[in-house]
This record gives C-alpha cells, sequence and structure tokens, in this order.
C-alpha cells in the first residue's frame, strides 16, 4: 500500500512538473472546438516577443492552415487587461548589438516580420483580442488581421522614435491603408508613426486601427461563441462566406462607445495633420517642419487650437531620432505604394542595417544605444542624439532601407505563397474610411446615382442600407465627423463635399 502511495505521489510530482511548464512557456496552443486559441504568456515582460515566441506560433500556424478542424485562430493575451503585447523585446536586441551579438537581433527580426507576413495573408480569420498595451511588435500582431478587437483597456502606440529605431513589423504597409480619418495621403499613418502617440481603444476603432470595440467583461463569451463557428457545408474556413460569419459573431458582442466619449482630434487638429503630415508632398523632415511653422506663424485662416497643436507636435518631433523620424517617412512613402511581402522585406532590411550600426561609430544610426539609455538604464530623459535634421542625407536613407550584400536576410517561406497591394477583408469589416464616405458623397461608388444628397441620406446609407457597415457601431457618428469637416450643409440639407 505504501508503494502505490509512492508511485501516486510521483505521478502527481510529475504531472504537476508537466504542468509548471506548460505554463512557463511564452506562448499557450489550446484546441477549443472549431477554435485555436493562442495566448501570449510572457506576463512578467508584458508579453515582449523573443525569438522563441515567433518561431512557435509561426510553426503552429502554420499547422492550423492545413487542418480542416481548425477553422479559425483567437489571439490573446494571458495577463490581459493589463497588457496585449508591448513590442518586440527590444532591450534584449540592444544588448546583443552592442556586445556583438548582432546575428541573434537579426533572428529576432527574422522571426518577427515572418510571422508578420504569414498572419497578414493566413487564409483563415484571426481574431486578435487588443485588451491592455498594444504597442510596437502587439500592433504587428493585430494590424494585419481582418478582426482587431479594441477594449476600453486598450492602449496603442507606434513608439519607436523615442528608442531611435523605425515604426516596422509591417505598420507602414498597413496604416496609409486602414486609418479611417485626415489619411488621403497617408496623412493620420505619418502623424502616429512619428509622434508615437497612445490612443485609447475608442480611438483606435474610430481610426480603424481595431476594426471592432468589445468591452473587456465580453470577451469570454465571445470567444465562447467563436469556437461554435464552422464554415457551411460545401465551403472552407477559407471562404468569404465564413469571414463574413465571424464578423457577425463579433459584432454580436461589441459595445456602443462610452457616453462621455470624445474623440482625441479636434477639426483644427486634424486639419493641421492633413495639411503638414502629407507624405505624397512631404520632401523631408526638414520640409515637414518648416509647414509646422508656417501654421504656427499664420495670421489668418488658423485657429489658436490649430497654432498650439503644432507647436506641441513640433515639440515632440524634436525629441525624436533624426534619423529614425527621416526612415519613418521613407518608408511610408515607399511600402505605402508596395506589396505586402516587399514591404516587410524593407522591413528587415532596414532593421539589420539599424542592427548592424551599433558596430559603427560613424553611423547615423543610434538605436543600441539609446535602447540601453531608456529601456536597461530607465532613463528618463531623452536620448540625447548626435544626429540634426540638418545633416541626413537622402543617400543615407537610402541605403539605411535597403538590402546589403554583406548581410543576405529574407523571410521565411510563407505557406500561402501570396502577397497583395491592398488587405483582401480589412475594409469589409471596419468602419469606412473618410475616401469610401466622400465617393458616396460624390456618386463615385456606384451607389448613390442622385444629383444632390442631403446629410441625412448619407448618415441612412451607411448605418442603414450599406451592408458593409449597416448596423455597425459609431459609423453614423462616424459620418458625421466627416460631413462636419469636410463638407458644406446648406439649410434643405443638401450636402456639398469641399474640394
Amino acid at each position: 500500500m505504501l508503494r502505490n502511495f509512492g508511485r501516486r505521489s510521483e505521478i502527481i510530482k510529475r504531472t504537476f512538473m508537466s504542468s509548471q511548464v506548460r505554463l512557463e512557456k511564452p506562448v499557450l496552443f489550446h484546441v477549443r472546438d472549431t477554435a485555436r486559441v493562442v495566448t501570449l504568456n510572457r506576463p512578467k515582460k508584458l508579453n515582449a516577443l523573443n525569438e522563441e515566441m515567433c518561431e512557435s506560433m509561426f510553426s503552429t500556424l502554420n499547422e492550423y492552415a492545413k487542418s480542416d478542424c481548425a477553422q479559425l485562430v483567437v489571439l490573446k493575451s494571458v495577463n490581459q487587461p493589463r497588457s496585449f503585447c508591448a513590442g518586440g523585446d527590444v532591450s534584449a536586441v540592444a544588448e546583443n548589438n552592442v556586445n556583438g551579438r548582432v546575428a541573434n537581433s537579426v533572428k529576432l527580426f527574422t522571426a518577427e516580420y515572418s510571422l508578420n507576413f504569414q498572419m497578414a495573408t493566413y487564409l483563415k480569420p484571426i481574431v486578435a483580442f487588443m485588451d491592455g498595451i498594444t504597442m510596437g511588435g502587439g500592433v504587428g500582431l493585430s494590424i494585419h488581421t481582418p478582426f482587431r478587437v479594441a477594449t476600453e483597456n486598450t492602449k496603442w502606440a507606434m513608439p519607436e522614435m523615442d528608442i531611435g529605431l523605425f515604426p516596422d513589423v509591417g505598420t507602414t504597409f498597413a496604416l496609409p491603408r486602414v486609418i479611417t480619418l485626415a489619411n488621403t495621403s497617408g496623412q493620420m499613418a505619418l502623424y502616429l508613426a512619428l509622434t508615437g502617440d497612445v490612443i485609447s481603444g475608442e480611438d483606435a476603432y474610430m481610426l480603424g486601427l481595431a476594426s471592432h470595440y468589445v468591452k473587456h467583461e465580453n470577451l469570454s463569451e465571445l470567444e465562447t461563441r467563436l469556437a461554435e463557428l464552422k464554415a457551411a457545408e460545401n465551403t472552407t474556413a477559407s471562404d468569404e462566406s465564413f469571414f463574413s460569419m465571424v464578423n457577425g459573431a463579433v459584432e454580436e458582442y461589441s459595445s456602443q462607445l462610452p457616453k462621455n466619449y470624445r474623440f482625441r482630434f479636434s477639426n483644427d487638429q486634424l486639419n493641421v495633420i492633413e495639411r503638414c503630415f502629407d507624405i505624397a508632398q512631404t520632401n523631408s523632415i526638414k520640409h515637414l517642419l518648416q509647414k509646422l511653422d508656417e501654421v504656427i506663424a499664420s495670421t489668418t485662416g488658423v485657429s489658436p487650437e490649430a497654432k498650439q497643436f503644432a507647436i506641441e507636435t513640433k515639440t515632440k518631433l524634436l525629441q525624436k531620432s533624426p534619423t529614425s523620424l527621416s526612415v519613418a517617412l521613407r518608408l511610408l512613402q515607399e511600402n505605402s505604394k508596395d506589396n505586402i511581402e516587399s514591404s516587410l522585406k524593407r522591413d528587415l532590411y532596414t532593421a539589420t542595417n539599424f542592427c548592424v550600426a551599433a558596430e559603427d561609430k560613424d553611423s547615423p544610426v543610434e538605436f543600441s544605444q539609446a535602447g540601453i539609455h531608456k529601456l536597461i538604464k530607465k532613463q528618463k530623459t531623452p536620448y540625447p542624439w548626435r544626429q540634426t535634421i540638418d545633416n541626413i542625407s537622402p543617400s543615407k536613407i537610402t541605403a539605411l532601407v535597403s538590402p546589403k550584400p554583406s548581410m543576405p536576410v529574407s523571410l521565411w517561406r510563407n505557406l500561402a505563397n501570396v502577397t497583395w497591394k491592398q488587405y483582401p477583408h480589412h475594409l469589409k469589416y471596419q468602419l469606412p474610411t473618410e475616401a469610401a464616405i466622400k465617393d458616396y458623397i460624390l456618386g463615385h461608388d456606384g451607389q448613390n446615382d442622385a444629383l444632390s444628397i442631403t446629410r441625412n441620406e448619407v448618415i441612412s446609407h451607411f448605418t442603414n442600407f450599406n451592408k458593409a457597415y449597416r448596423g455597425k457601431i459609431a459609423v453614423g457618428r462616424l459620418c458625421e465627423m466627416v460631413i462636419e469637416r469636410k463638407c458644406t450643409v446648406d439649410d434643405t440639407g443638401i450636402v456639398t463635399w469641399n474640394q
């Protein structure tokens, strides 16, 4: 009897140890009916991504892609609502670089960007719960998925300028395409990329950074509901009909925005962003700063609020890395026109060059030094950049975003073996862009053949009749915001788009 007790104790001990090992893995994978649940499990680091995490997700997602039983993927965090993912493990990268282990840093970026490419071109629905801090690499895990669920706890940002890096993980491809407001020429994309402003979950939803807004308390039930979904007979999980089914399930649990919610940017502030951050009309960061100065110095047609916003924005930019600002502008200009694969390859070339720069004291890149200053030494003051806006030539920027024969890098082979210039699903399931509203008002979308249209008719179209947006939370509010800022409405309610 004592012998049996000893055996049982050993079995219990082994079982406990096995459970501990599973819990210590940085990513957990679970089967839940038709859903496959991927849970980031590095809470002490706010789920900062390392090579192991990216490799395990990449290989497991490949297996899910092959299985007919796996219909969709839910991506979440073990420590929500504190953080979804705070980014890549940049402190480890900076330490590697200054200690001669650049190859290890490049391996991480290769794994991370390969995962981004895989998620962007994944043939089955991925639903990301952005519950908590969603920054840097966390944006990369969510922005390329068609279902990006923000909550009241979401804190979204691309803060790379503060440590001398650049907005990577394919965001310079994504942001010009998904952002809804003040972004017809990538203006809001450039603003967010350069300033690193932290965006709330409500604002992320209104801006198209998130496709849906769901309260934290409803995420568990939403996950259960998603796990019940199955593609209809004679269809597969990669068919548009199943993506629409997933969208319908997320919409079931979507929440109204808080009654006291107010959009972060006023009309005057949006106008400054549109005027100063146009990626097609901005030659350099120096040129951008000059445009802000024009707003500040203007004596007519510019409100005190707009001037103050321009001053505050310029102050922010002058604290960032001049090299990083210039690289971000160039990447947005290139990747906004390129396909997703080429864009992520360009990110990988750039990240590799930023890492190698730690070995070159004359390099304009100060990423590794600034990363140690802020993330390891925990300094509160901005890093004292050696570079200035004036001494960064276009040729230096071109070299930084280009491949180097001496350091060949490439993305891992993508199982889907596809690429494209526009997301196939994103714009179908998020709020409409300003361009879509403009096209309807002007009759360019084939849905409005009237010679004139009223404000109420525009709002009614998007809230009640347009299949993509009807019933979607706050779609009417977004239409009102666009009409107020971009249109003239006469006494009879007729809307005229201001050219």
